[in-house]
């Protein structure tokens, strides 16, 4: 049997520390944080093989990724997955019942409720430990019930999961089984068998259509098992959830392979008269045989001696305050012995900053065996090298059309901090690589040779600088193009807002790919303040690559990210679709972190299930939910009738408006699934920007958009796919600029392309309007004029037999 670790997050922008557990038979994640589904496509690690995932915390670094990552590998047609963890991981994942639907898959949890349970199938026996802060030594959620042992002399160590129970545990267990039951499917496909259909734009509609409040109306008698399905979702999903509190839990897990058999020895087997054969086969199974002359021969006859399973050991150290917790864990000490047998091969330490400098840390490091490898995820000591080496090496590509228009995201490949500063810590402890791989069975073995190369724009002989230089045709046209720009000036060099800065983070649809993560958009008002149009997942990474990380501003007169976070007023969420705003958790975390000790607050505009959905999960993190003014897009519905009376305005939306000096701040409905919305901007300085969200062509964006200043709208597929458009209701290429021409908008910027088509599409562009949005691509309002001048250039870098091209390999899998 062959089994290896594989690094995925080491403590970057981009991915928190996460790992893979390769068998031959299945995978298994620990921790999934943002981020950690595209890591996985882009370096072709097969999530469908995935069947367990182990969260060391209920908490957003550890478990922001994992909705997105279901909606995958359900997609990908894994059939079951379980999840493991603490206190409230139910809680977390059936708050998400309100966008979150798979009927081709099951999901179950099970959380861990006490010391000494453990985790067990052919593979691997797991080990669950849990560590807590000192200032709460036993923080369990109230999904327990108090009378947690039935029997006062039931040891902690003797349970099994889910000994502990009680009825808010098994309602939401409902709940999540009613969200994944892959034993019904949402509709029947009928005509030719496509060779993996797709269901989940049903499905995540049928999600958004239950209403948020109970319905007294009595439904009539189901007509069948969907039908029944059907029903009792509408019935349940719309309750809130039994409330929980934040826990502090971490959990060490401890992992131990099968016992190795000996080598089976055939010279053995041979002198007892025994032949290749059936007899051979049970022997290695651990079977006794008879002997041509009857003796009875037994395995440990003719194999060598077998040795114990391998062990590793996870760890999450969030803080110095759990320390003491590690240091007097019985259970971990277990393994800090002269016994080989015990000692672990590999120790994974995902560390907060701070601790790996604790000197009661660094002792307790030590007293493992000599030969344990310690591997260190942090922040600090790992450099922030790109992860995505695909988006980086476009960028740097399209940087030399224009530096400025497409900056290289931020990164470093020397870490902040040098392990060899840290002189009281085993010789055996090394920094964590993305890919870096521990091969387990049948021997340990070190392996690198699957570290990405090194993307550094400034090395003449890296493959980034090679590749680029080969296209002479490229880099001649984009030299070509920026001395043409720098000749041309505006036709109007007094435009309202000129000085506004449009930064596309996210470009995508449905899913990440190599080059386009998905939907995000940043404003930036000068002397305002900043809104962020959708966040989806890794836009929080998505920033600190375009600003540079805390303390570090990116040049002369940048914006940090600390001004970023100072100056963020808003954040407008179109609709439900989990790729337009699993990110905001992870921004409303940093924003309240920096904000604790202020009386900011923040204006959240979404539809209704964002704040159902932000309200359970506060339940689960504390990430600033009582400093949110949230409201309602219905608030903000622009309206139809030309004279009718100014609508009463609620005091969040007024506050929203002062704030960022705005004279209107409009939704529209638009064609798209339920409670989907545009938005329309309108600023004081007369400047106005509209931004379609997901659509079809919407006759009420183009009326309440007239005269825009800037038409940021979706152009999710080709011209040729005007079918496939219809049916997911998006909208083409031409589409979106006939839409920004009705309008009769100055400029249109195209966004939220569908990631199987990284080229850069056809359109007609009679009037110079029209521009194309990269992620990291950041553009003011008085530049615009510039965009369309970057196309030929651009069509020539992502044409048909370019790499850009060819090389989104995974979206066609």
């Amino acid at each position: 049997m062959k089994s290896y670790i594989q690094l995925i997050g080491s403590g970057t922008f981009d991915v928190p520390p996460s790992i893979i557990v390769h068998f031959d038979s299945q995978r298994y994640l620990f921790n999934c944080g943002e981020g950690t589904q595209r890591f996985c496509l882009q370096n072709k690690l097969k999530v469908s093989k995935l069947k367990n995932v182990f969260l060391t915390r209920v908490n957003w670094d550890c478990f922001g990724g994992l909705p997105g990552m279901l909606l995958t590998i359900a997609d990908a047609g894994t059939k079951e997955i379980k999840l493991y963890g603490g206190p409230n991981l139910t809680h977390a994942i059936t708050a998400t019942r309100g966008f979150i639907i798979r009927s081709t898959m099951s999901v179950a949890t099970h959380e861990f409720q006490a010391d000494g349970m453990e985790f067990k199938d052919d593979n691997m026996t797991i080990y669950p430990i849990f560590i807590n802060p000192e200032e709460s030594n036993n923080n369990i959620s109230s999904s327990y019930l108090q009378e947690s042992v039935s029997s006062p002399s039931k040891r902690a160590n003797d349970f099994t999961l889910d000994t502990v129970d009680n009825t808010s545990l098994q309602y939401k267990k409902e709940i999540l089984s009613l969200m994944f039951n892959k034993s019904h499917q949402p509709f029947d496909h009928k005509g030719p068998v496509a060779k993996k259909p797709k269901t989940h734009d049903y499905e995540e509609n049928s999600a958004l259509d239950i209403p948020d409040e109970v319905q007294n109306d009595q439904p009539s008698s189901p007509k069948d098992d969907k039908d029944s399905l059907i029903q009792q979702r509408r019935k349940l999903f719309p309750k809130r959830l039994p409330k929980s509190s934040p826990s502090t839990i971490s959990i060490a897990y401890v992992c131990i392979g099968p016992k190795y058999k000996g080598k089976f020895d055939p010279a053995a087997a041979k002198a007892f008269g025994l032949r290749p054969g059936p007899q051979y086969a049970d022997l290695v199974n651990g079977k006794s045989v008879t002997a041509p002359d009857g003796t009875i021969v037994h395995p440990n006859q003719v194999l060598g001696p077998s040795r114990a399973g391998a062990i590793f050991i996870v760890i999450d150290v969030p803080s110095t305050s759990y320390i003491p917790s590690i240091c007097a864990s019985p259970e971990l000490a277990t393994y800090q012995t002269e016994n080989k047998d015990l000692q672990p091969r590999i120790i994974i330490h995902m560390l907060g900053n701070g601790v790996l400098e604790n000197e009661k840390y660094q002792s307790w490091m030590k007293k493992f065996g000599t030969n344990t490898e310690h591997v260190i995820m942090n922040e600090q000591y790992c450099p922030q090298r790109i992860i995505f080496n695909s988006i980086a090496e476009s960028q740097f590509k399209l940087s030399k059309i224009d530096e400025n228009r497409f900056r290289i995201p931020y990164y470093s490949n020397q870490p902040e901090k040098l392990l060899d500063s840290v002189s009281n810590i085993p010789k055996t402890t090394r920094l964590a690589a993305p890919l870096l791989t521990f091969h387990m069975e049948p021997s340990f073995k070190i392996d690198a040779s699957n570290l990405p190369e090194l993307f550094d724009h400034n090395d003449e002989n890296s493959r980034a600088v090679i590749e680029l230089n080969k296209n002479i045709e490229y880099l001649n046209l984009a030299t070509q193009v920026r001395e043409e720009v720098a000749k041309t000036t505006p036709e109007a060099t007094d435009i309202p807002g000129n000085d506004v800065i449009v930064t596309t983070l996210g470009t995508g649809s449905t899913l990440p790919s190599k080059y386009r993560n998905v939907s995000s958009t940043l404003l930036t008002i000068p002397n305002n303040g900043c809104i962020l149009l959708d966040v989806g997942e890794g836009t929080f990474g998505g920033l600190l690559r375009h600003f540079g990380p805390f303390g570090k501003p990116r040049g002369e007169g940048q914006i940090s990210i600390e001004k970023f976070f100072d100056s963020l007023k808003c954040i407008f969420i179109s609709h439900m679709h989990a790729d337009h705003h699993l990110g905001i958790v992870g921004i409303l975390s940093k924003w309240n972190e920096l904000k604790r000790d202020s009386n900011a607050f923040i204006h959240i505009v979404g539809p209704p299930k964002l704040w159902k959905w932000l309200s359970e999960y506060g339940d689960v993190q504390d990430f600033g939910l009582s400093r949110i003014k949230f409201i309602d897009n219905r608030d903000t519905l622009f309206s139809k009738k030309p004279n009718a009376s100014p609508k009463k305005i609620s005091s969040s939306l007024k506050s929203l408006k002062e704030s960022i000096n705005l004279k209107n701040f409009e939704a529209i409905e638009v064609i798209h699934c339920p409670f989907a919305y545009g938005i329309s901007i309108e600023h004081l300085d007369g400047w106005k920007i509209v931004y379609s969200g997901d659509t079809r062509p919407c006759d009420d964006l183009v009326n309440v958009g007239k005269n825009a200043t800037l038409l940021l709208h979706e152009a999710t597929f080709e011209n040729d796919l005007l079918e496939e458009a219809l049916n997911k209701k998006h909208s083409t290429t031409e589409e979106a600029v006939k839409i920004g021409e009705r309008m009769n908008a100055q400029s249109i910027l195209l966004t939220h392309f569908s990631q199987r088509y990284p080229k850069v599409p056809v359109f007609t562009d009679d009037h110079g309007k029209v521009g194309i949005s990269f992620d990291f691509m950041q553009v003011s309002i008085g530049e615009l004029y510039k965009l369309p001048k970057y196309v030929e250039a651009l069509k020539i870098l992502y044409c048909e037999d370019s790499e850009e091209a060819k090389d989104d390999y995974w979206m066609q899998e």
